[in-house]
């Protein structure tokens, strides 16, 4: 009885050289295939934008695992940028091989597969979770009434992210629809600034506030409390009484104020300990509140 010998059915890979410039692979082709470079160096480009280079592959780098084991589709033109030897291994020259594989060996192939798929699309999803509050982040540490690029802000801040750039658009949107950015137009360039970086740490503290489903603090300040802190903003910071003494001095203005009260305006932080037992009015919280205030309207979005 004669036997098939099963290396006859083997079909080898596809070894070829290319020039530099040559598409090696296009998302627009049928056919799947792993890519594995010899020699030389191929980059990996946006089909819609080959000025954009996604990553380079060197000697001894593949493409298309998962292309080829899961049917997952592979985005990016490859093109030789130097002359380069690969090697390409398609859908027929794959089957060939797997038959020969045992069968729990083909299992492991298709799980380390499958988890690198898992860790390749982890790695492209954005880890932040509300994406106005990380835009505000970003644009509070930029100088303050600086011109800066529009353009080169949204792709800064989408590749650090990893966020979509037309989310990143909308969220910028958003903040020069509150008034916190600025947005003008400088020899046809869209240029942006930031009026006031410290607001946007303020709207920050907002958000903070609504993710925590808890009233903004200065959002729920009383009509009296709200009258000290302005009377406080014009105080000299470096005025220094106890805690008697300026309650004492608020009852000037208020003769019902008690103990209970100046306890919850040292809790607000408009006081702060100097020394042992003397007190000054933080002028930095004082100023925050009184900002928050003035600019509710941009902070709560009600423009």
């Amino acid at each position: 009885m004669k036997t098939v010998d099963s290396r006859q059915h083997i079909i080898p890979p596809n070894r070829i050289h290319v020039k530099a410039g040559f598409v090696v692979y296009t998302p627009d082709s049928d056919e799947r295939s792993i890519v594995i470079l010899n020699d030389g160096e191929l980059a990996a480009r946006n089909k819609d934008n080959h000025n954009e280079i996604v990553f380079t592959m060197h000697p001894g780098d593949l493409v298309g695992v998962a292309a080829l084991l899961e049917r997952e589709p592979f985005h990016h033109e490859l093109v030789a940028t130097k002359d380069s030897t690969i090697t390409i291994v398609n859908e027929e020259c794959m089957e060939s091989e797997l038959h020969r594989l045992p069968v729990w060996l083909l299992a492991v192939i298709k799980t380390l597969s499958a988890k690198t798929r898992k860790l390749k699309y982890a790695a492209r999803q954005s880890n932040v979770q509300n994406t106005l509050k990380s835009l505000a982040e970003y644009c509070s540490h930029k100088p303050a009434k600086t011109p800066l690029s529009l353009t080169e802000m949204i792709q800064e801040y989408a590749w650090l992210t990893r966020i979509p750039s037309d989310s990143v658009q909308e969220d910028f949107k958003s903040l020069i629809r509150r008034h916190l950015l600025q947005l003008t137009k400088i020899d046809g360039r869209a240029i942006c600034k930031i009026p006031d970086p410290f607001l946007l740490k303020i709207f920050i503290d907002y958000l903070t506030s609504v993710e925590k489903c808890e009233t903004f603090a200065p959002y729920k300040l009383t009509l009296y409390q709200k009258k000290v802190l302005v009377f406080l903003s014009t105080m000299d910071a470096g005025v220094k009484k106890d805690g008697p003494g300026w309650l004492a001095f608020i009852k000037q203005n208020d003769p019902k104020a008690d103990v209970t009260e100046w306890i919850h305006l040292v809790k607000l932080g408009w006081f702060k300990p100097v020394d042992e037992d003397n007190f000054a009015v933080d002028t930095n919280k004082v100023t925050y509140f009184l900002k928050a205030l003035r600019y509710e309207t941009n902070i709560r979005g009600v423009v």
